[in-house]
Order: C-alpha cells, then structure tokens, then sequence
C-alpha cells in the first residue's frame, strides 16, 4: 500500500523567490535556507518510516516496499471459500474436548455443537453433527492443540471468557472469521 503522507512531508518547499538581480551573497544565504530545509524534512522522513537517521539503506528498503511493483498481487483463490482449515478444526476438537471433560461422549458432543449459531455457519446440511465428527479426525498440524489450550485458557484466567464448552471457539471465530457468505456444503 502506498503511504500517504501529512505534515511537511505532504507539502513542497516554499522559499522566497530570488530576484532576477541577485547578488551571489543573497544566492548563498538562499541555497542555505533551501539545504537545511531539505535536511529537516530528511529528518522527518526517517521519522515517519521509523529508520534511524542515517540508515540510508534502511530508509531505501522501506521506501521500496511503499512501492506497488514490490508488493505481492493478493491471489484469487477459484470456487467456494473453504471453512475447514486447521485452526478450525483445532477449535471443533478444543470444543469436543470440552464436552468431553463434563462426561459427554464424542458423538453427543459433536451434537450438541452441531446445534450452536458457531458451529451451524459453518456445516450447512441436515447430518451436521456426523459431519463435525468426521472433520475433528482430519486434524493435520497437531501442534496447533495444545497453543490453542494455553491461549483459552489465559483468556479464562483473565475473565475475557468463560469456561462453558464451545466459548473459546465461539469467541475465537467470532473475532477472526466473520462469515460474509452463504457457505453450500454437500
């Protein structure tokens, strides 16, 4: 993205005109002036890219990257929006855990989440809670479980949530994945 500027950084310089007539003792103390303008808004611009004054390199590398030629075009992916991910399905086995921990099977479980708002936007059809078992099996990246464990339960600690099943999980998606469209699973 390109960076937008304010301040003087937005602003060219204004310096009063020299006269046609000048003197090059007057074009001295005016190409004085103009240099330590210059030097100022340097300054300031290491300032705003956050570079220590200096790093001339540094300085180069983020103005680059300001740049849209060094940005990544964002890739369209084709089809519908996939739902299941990792950190989804890491939440749908958090979330079976829990119910497991007051006694409830895993089948009695996944049918319970089956009928919550959270888990319903995300499996559309009538075997919902067949579906949500079948997905808790699919889990690839398993270090993703016990990160997730050690983030729920900070947030219980500091009262963000409470430790009913499934509030992680609601919580979790409802920060970080907002479900814009309607999703047609088959």
């Amino acid at each position: 993205m390109t960076r937008r500027y304010s301040g003087d950084l937005a602003k060219p310089i204004k310096l009063d005109r020299l006269g046609p007539l000048h003197t090059p003792a007057q074009y001295e103390v005016w190409s004085k002036v103009h240099e330590a303008e210059i030097e100022r808004r340097m300054g300031l611009l290491f300032d705003e890219h956050g570079v220590k004054a200096g790093d001339w390199t540094s300085l180069c590398w983020s103005l680059a990257l300001d740049l849209p030629s060094f940005q990544l075009a964002s890739i369209k992916s084709l089809g519908r929006r996939k739902h299941w991910d990792d950190v989804t399905r890491t939440l749908l086995v958090l979330s079976i855990e829990e119910h497991q921990a007051l006694g409830r099977s895993v089948t009695d479980a996944t049918k319970r989440l089956a009928k919550e708002e959270t888990w319903r936007s995300v499996v559309r059809h009538a075997n919902s809670a067949e579906r949500l078992r079948s997905e808790s099996t699919r889990l690839t990246d398993p270090r993703l479980l016990p990160m997730f464990r050690d983030h729920r339960d900070l947030m219980i600690e500091s009262g963000e949530i409470t430790d009913e099943p499934g509030a992680f999980a609601r919580k979790y998606l409802a920060d970080n994945f907002a479900q814009h469209e309607p999703q047609n699973e088959q």
